[in-house]
Parts: structure tokens; sequence; C-alpha cells
């Protein structure tokens, strides 16, 4: 066994991404097994876990005792809930155990889409016209109608503010759609995100550091790219590179860079943005941690400039440890 490091993969937890984040852990888990590293992992969401209490009694027993103890770095493979909004982040800063990924405040700004767009802004990014709605709320005809559809115009595009994977989300076509779109879409929390639609094509630019990778364009078989379409096989089709104008592949690449930094990402992320029919683009979110499989979106725009999955998994772990190391 190598003398490097043993790395803890924390995958599973108990956000309705669960699925998710248990394919890409066990993923990333098996590409750092076949370079030679000695992997530990461990779902906290996992049966049983329940009797030991909360995340940060079940996180401590689990480095102390459990299937972490005694690694060098933790690679967070968690989507959703506390695994991608800082919480888990937050306890291994405190605890002093090295980590994979950005960090606390890079993890809780993007997990909130009103935030990111409002810090996009800033750094010279347009993002979709939006308004937030709370449960509870008035909502009324008129606010519908003249208020957000007279503004934004129609169809709207109603989702929980801090979901991620199209969780909660609906296109409304029409004002009788908004009451059952933001009904649906506060299930999964007090804040929802109404925006305008912007008519064109999806568009995601991965970032490995500080090189932002090849534009991939998502072509979903039915009319947007939702939970269905990014996780059922041959359900969408990826073009990577994207084929596109050289100044607009640039534009989004610098675009990527330029959320990378403005939100704190580091390490790696995936910046996702709708290309205009006129060939303009706007940000929808940034994902600290996106899907992580071998064909997820940052594996496949590694592997178009020659990083393998094992190579990107054992890039993403030495920055961590070097992170580490730096002196402060």
């Amino acid at each position: 066994m190598s003398e490097r490091p043993a790395v803890g993969v924390l995958l599973g937890g108990t956000s309705p991404e669960r699925e998710v984040s248990l394919a890409s852990g066990e993923a990333v888990a098996s590409a750092l097994e076949e370079s030679g590293r000695d992997v530990r992992r461990y779902d906290y969401g996992a049966e049983g876990e329940e009797q030991y209490g909360d995340l940060s009694a079940r996180l401590e027993r689990a480095v102390t005792e459990g299937p972490l103890a005694d690694t060098g770095v933790i690679f967070i493979v968690l989507h959703g809930g506390a695994g991608e909004d800082g919480r888990v982040q937050a306890w291994f800063e405190m605890a002093g155990l090295p980590y994979a990924g950005s960090g606390v405040l890079g993890s809780s700004v993007s997990m909130d889409k009103w935030v990111t767009k409002a810090l996009a802004r800033e750094a010279g990014v347009a993002v979709p016209a939006g308004e937030l709605w709370r449960t509870g709320d008035r909502i009324s005809e008129e606010i519908i109608e003249t208020g957000w559809g007279a503004v934004m115009g129609w169809p709207l595009v109603i989702k929980p503010v801090d979901q991620g994977s199209t969780m909660g989300l609906t296109i409304a076509e029409k004002a009788a759609d908004v009451p059952g779109a933001l009904e649906l879409a506060g299930r999964f929390g007090e804040t929802v995100l109404i925006e305008e639609y912007i008519s064109g094509r999806e568009v995601t630019v991965s970032v490995l550091g500080t090189e932002a990778l090849p534009v991939i364009e998502i072509i979903p078989s039915h009319g947007i790219y939702d939970y269905e379409c990014k996780y059922t096989p041959g359900m969408s089709e990826y073009i990577c590179p994207a084929e596109l104008p050289g100044e607009v592949t640039t534009g989004l690449q610098d675009a990527a860079l330029t959320i990378f930094r403005a939100l704190h990402h580091r390490d790696f992320s995936r910046i996702d943005f709708r290309l205009s029919d006129d060939s303009r683009f706007y940000l929808l979110e940034g994902n600290t941690l996106p899907g992580f499989t071998a064909t997820s979106l940052v594996p496949k725009a590694a592997a178009a400039v020659g990083i393998g999955f094992e190579e990107l998994c054992g890039r993403i772990v030495e920055s961590a440890l070097n992170r580490q190391a730096a002196p402060r």
C-alpha cells in the first residue's frame, strides 16, 4: 500500500440528492483506489447512523473511531443539504482536517442562487431577471400578471433558491401555473426564486484549479435539463467541446473563471449558463460539488484535454494536501 495519506470519501448524506451522491462518491473512491491510494468511505446518512445523533456527532465519531479515522484528507462528494452549503466544510475546518473542494464561504454563497447572482452582477456577468418569494407571502393575480409576468415575460422559471438537480423546478407557461409551481418549490424551503426564462442553449464550463476546461453543450431530450435528463442514460446529448464561435467560447470560459473567483470556489467547480439565441450568456448557478461519476460533466470536460478520471481525482486530492502544507 502506498505511503501517501489515506483519503476519506464522504458520500451519501441525507439530502434529496442522496442517490446521486452515492454514485459520485463510489466513482471517486474507486478511481482513487485504482491509482493506489488507501480509501475509506463514510456515508453519514446510511441506515443505522441515526443512533449517533446530529451531523456533528456523526462526523466526530467517524474521524475518531469510524471510517475516517487516520485519514490525511477528506474528499467531500455530497450533493445538496449540509454537505454542499458549508456546514460540513465548517466542521472539518474546526477539526483541522484538510478537505478537497471549496471552503465554507464559497460553499454557502453558491448554495443560494439569489446571492450567487447578486455577486455575479457585481462581477460583470449577466444573470436572468428575477425576484424572491417566500412561503406565506401574499400572492394574487395582479402580482403574477402585472408584476412577474409583465416584467420578466412568459414562461417563468420557478425553483427553490437552494436546491440542485432541478429539484422543485417548474417552467410556468401561464399565470394559472404559478400557484402550483410556488407550492412545489416551497416544499424544499421557504425561499423561492422566480426568474425569466432565457430561450437558447444550455452550456456549462468546468474549472479545475485555475484553468477553465472546454465548454460543454447539453442537449436534453425534452424541453429542460431536468432530473430525468441529468441522470437517465440516453436522455441528453453532450457536445464537448461545444460547437461555438471562438469568441463565444472564450467569453464563456472567462466568465466561468470570473464566477469561480467571485464565489470563492477552489480546486474545482462547474459553472452553468444559458446561451441566448443572440449569443449572449447568462449565469444560472455555480456548483461547488457537481456530479462526479466518470460520465459526469466535469470529468467529460477534463477528458477533452487529456485528463483521465483517475488523474482528475488525484489532482484534486493533491491540491487539498498542498493547501494544508502551505505556510499561512
